[in-house]
């Protein structure tokens, strides 16, 4: 499904803002990006110390999301109207290997040790767990309607169903559902803290961000959002999070002691603001905006746009590569 009301020509109207010069900053400026472009069937790659698109590499058919294998020496990029997962070396910025897996892939995930991959198929209701080294799949879990987001905490793994209302709980080691939990309309993406004591969901038609108790497996609180919520990330330190709207075009932190919205920052009417990444130490914020085919950088220090950069058309997916 498609969250994108209007295509604009234009980048967003909103001046760069200058740094302040600072060691610290230097190493907060370098990396580079890897952002998706539904439409355009290839991956931008961005220099962050430039803040210009560098590479554009071919992948499958409507290229939804991205990450980066634990050493970062791997990007894995979801086709959905492939059925298939593209393998790019993070060096040469090729791709190596193209992985089958089930029917409209959407998001992938690692476990922390990179021995496995699990990826969403949402025109199957199922998850591949998939062998990075083999590049083949290696087994099928049934989960609920239309499974879009993989998240693994602990020996879990949690899997967001947005035609279900739903977050499914496998068991990693048995690749077997243990617990179904309600939550709100449409959940997309999740996210969790460090210590595996609470996720976070999305919920794109309930415009909230619902949090679960990982021990539990109980909602513990409901956090109201701005229309559409897509991508919700815990910061690096694990005092907030951040959630990407697309109804509005909005990025919005969520403070984590407190479960409530404490900024908006709003990028652009119908941009549809998706995918979030960080950079090295959480300083900079990546947020892609579908709608208007770029990627807004946000200094989290200020909660300010700091710089927009024109990517290949409607971005969704995003992963930043350190140096």
């Amino acid at each position: 499904m498609r969250f994108i009301a209007v295509f604009l020509a234009a980048a967003i109207a909103c001046a760069p803002v200058a740094y302040s010069a600072h060691a610290s900053d230097a190493v907060e400026q370098q990396g580079k990006l890897y952002v998706t472009s539904w439409f355009g069937g290839v991956i931008s790659v961005v220099d962050v110390a430039s803040g210009e698109v560098t590479n554009s590499i071919p992948v499958g058919v409507q290229d939804h999301n991205v990450i980066l294998n634990p050493e970062q020496t791997r990007a894995w990029v979801t086709n959905n109207n492939d059925g298939t997962v593209s393998v790019i070396d993070t060096t040469t910025d090729r791709v190596i290997a193209t992985v089958p897996v089930g029917v409209g892939p959407r998001h992938s995930y690692f476990a922390p040790d990179g021995s496995e991959v699990y990826v969403t198929n949402e025109f199957d209701d199922t998850v591949s767990v998939v062998d990075p080294a083999a590049h083949r799949a290696v087994a099928t879990v049934g989960v609920g309607m239309m499974p879009h987001f993989a998240l693994v905490v602990g020996d879990r793994l949690f899997v967001t169903n947005f035609g279900g209302r739903s977050v499914s709980v496998i068991d990693r080691r048995t690749r077997l559902v243990v617990a179904t939990i309600p939550v709100g309309t449409g959940p997309l993406g999740a996210s969790a803290t460090r210590n595996g004591a609470y996720v976070y969901v999305a919920c794109h038609a309930a415009n909230e961000v619902t949090v679960i108790d990982a021990t539990s497996l109980q909602v513990v609180a409901r956090i109201p959002t701005e229309p559409g919520p897509v991508q919700v990330t815990v910061t690096p330190d694990q005092a907030f999070a951040w959630v990407a709207g697309d109804g509005r075009g909005t990025a919005q932190k969520i403070d984590l002691a407190t479960n409530s919205i404490v900024k908006t920052i709003r990028i652009a009417p119908d941009a549809g603001s998706h995918g979030i990444s960080f950079g090295a130490g959480g300083r900079l914020l990546f947020v892609t905006n579908t709608g208007n085919s770029t990627v807004s950088i946000i200094d989290t220090t200020r909660d300010e746009i700091v710089n927009t950069v024109q990517v290949a058309k409607a971005p969704e997916g995003i992963a930043f590569k350190r140096p």
